[in-house]
């Protein structure tokens, strides 16, 4: 053996025998002298972040799990990996999302979804309270109330669907049918008419869109073990990514629908042609030149409620700020009430009741009734909070740091800078909260009821400073999409079981076994 080869045998030697000791004094670090090492959880779990990543990516997204068995064995407080506690107590949840007054980080690991310069991705606690304030006013109760018009105009475009599915006999896909929909009113909102998708005036829905968004959200759990994926998928061509996630053919398709606007649904790096868009927008807005009345997006209201910062840190801003938007903003939502619809024609009851109250309400079954005016149903509010708790579609648990607070729970102290987190999927399906809480049990909401309605947790939109911007959004379109249905149509599932809509996977959003993601419904005809 010659000196050279024995010189890469010591050299190797040398970076084995630090690899194992750095790991080891890792360890020893992690099980007894972090400030963590006293809490209760797996010992596994605290030493190494490879056990959460063997659930999230091994096996597809079900660490979720795996944090309710830990409950169950530890108890309310759990240590979940070397860095993390994991709380599960109702009673404590607006503790850890703290509203203003309150100083409440975002941990930087979770935000690892493609969009860093949105409001979403702010991990630090004055940077996000500027970064939602431009964005918040956009979207308040008052702020939605004024958007009804366009989402009345999408919703008579989703009736002559359901009116060709009557006449041709056809199967209607609730999901992608609900998302199409959320895509047309998000894009008109932000962009204004003359920019929107307008996916419903097709003369038939693509199932391809659907699968080009949901699948950016199941490869968040490899992008967040793995940063480096991000890197590999957005720089590698389409064709060569289709080889490793079948999805991105989806994607392909979506970049090349057709519109004034090709948005990147991967969430990663704008395309030229997005580029192109936007500058042309934003050249618009900050030159007064629209000779186009219909343009009058919230995407100008953005822009000018964040003047004052550097023209391309604002335009990056705007850019990622908008991708979340038209991601995150429509398929939640459209999860939603798809999940929803299933449950009322899952129960003959429950529907039947619903129709006679929006009868009473509507006698007119072609008027479009305001927003206020069914608000005060009492049975369809309450159907609306049990399909927001059942389906609870946002399943991260989203982990939130107090910088300079040490946090204090029975007994337990967790100093200032480790990030704790509370699961909202596991409280809607605590039975303790909720009795037999995979039912659908809308009375458990109404008025009279001495049951669930007097519970003031945090449904799927969070608390706090930091919590979701869109539930006045998504309050409205339930509203107005159920009362159109249910009022207008007579509608039965088709090929579909409890299996197409039970969380299986914890992918940032809630997502079915693969293969699963449908809700097919036959429209009967119109109801008079």
């Amino acid at each position: 053996m010659g000196i050279v080869d024995m010189n890469y045998l010591s050299l190797a030697s040398i970076i084995l025998t630090f690899c194992a000791a750095y790991t080891i004094s890792l360890v020893i670090y992690r099980l007894v002298l972090s400030p963590l090492a006293n809490f209760p959880g797996p010992k596994l779990a605290a030493a190494t972040t490879w056990y959460e990543t063997f659930y999230d990516v091994f096996l597809n997204g079900r660490f979720l799990w795996e944090i309710e068995r830990m409950h169950q064995e530890y108890g309310p407080v759990v240590r979940i990996n070397p860095h993390e506690i994991h709380i599960h107590d109702v009673k404590y949840y607006t503790t850890i999302y703290a509203g203003p007054t309150k100083k409440r980080s975002k941990y930087p690991w979770f935000l690892s979804v493609g969009v860093p310069h949105s409001t979403f991705s702010t991990a630090e606690y004055h940077g996000h309270r500027t970064r939602r304030a431009a964005l918040a006013p956009l979207l308040t109760k008052q702020a939605v109330r004024g958007y009804e018009p366009v989402i009345q105009e999408k919703l008579s475009y989703l009736c002559r669907h359901l009116d060709q599915a009557i006449c041709s006999d056809a199967v209607v896909e609730l999901h992608m049918c609900f998302l199409s929909f959320a895509v047309d009113v998000v894009s008109h909102i932000v962009f204004g008419s003359f920019m929107c998708f307008d996916l419903l005036k097709s003369q038939s829905l693509d199932s391809r869109w659907k699968a080009g968004i949901k699948g950016p959200f199941a490869r968040f759990l490899l992008t967040r073990h793995f940063p480096f994926a991000m890197t590999l998928y957005r720089f590698s061509p389409l064709w060569l990514s289709g080889l490793v996630d079948p999805v991105c053919k989806d994607g392909a398709f979506i970049e090349n629908v057709s519109g004034p606007l090709n948005l990147d649904v991967y969430l990663e790096a704008p395309t030229p042609e997005i580029e192109k868009r936007f500058t042309r927008f934003f050249h618009d807005c900050e030159s007064e030149v629209n000779d186009r009345p219909s343009n009058t997006g919230i995407l100008r209201d953005l822009l000018e409620n964040s003047a004052g910062i550097p023209e391309r840190q604002r335009r990056l801003r705007a850019l990622d700020d908008v991708k979340f938007l038209m991601i995150a903003g429509t398929d939640a939502p459209s999860q939603v009430l798809a999940i929803t619809v299933f449950h009322i024609l899952r129960n003959d009851s429950c529907c039947h009741k619903l129709q006679k109250e929006l009868d009473d309400a509507l006698p007119n079954p072609y008027y479009n009734p305001p927003l206020k005016m069914l608000e005060a149903l009492p049975f369809l509010s309450a159907i609306i909070r049990e399909g927001l708790r059942i389906s609870s579609v946002v399943t991260s648990r989203l982990p939130r740091i107090a910088p300079t607070e040490v946090l204090t729970y029975e007994g337990w102290s967790i100093p200032p800078g480790i990030p704790v987190s509370m699961s909202t999927y596991l409280i809607h399906n605590d039975p303790v909260i909720f009795p037999e809480p995979s039912k659908f049990q809308p009375e458990r909401w109404m008025p009279d009821s001495n049951g669930a309605c007097l519970y003031n947790g945090p449904m799927p939109f969070s608390k706090g400073s930091q919590a979701c911007l869109g539930p006045s959004m998504t309050y409205c379109w339930c509203y107005l999409a159920l009362a159109t249905m249910f009022r207008r149509y007579d509608m039965i599932l088709f090929e579909t079981s409890e299996e197409n809509v039970k969380t299986m996977r914890d992918c940032f959003n809630a997502q079915t076994k693969p293969g699963y993601d449908r809700i097919q419904i036959k429209v009967l005809g119109r109801r008079k």
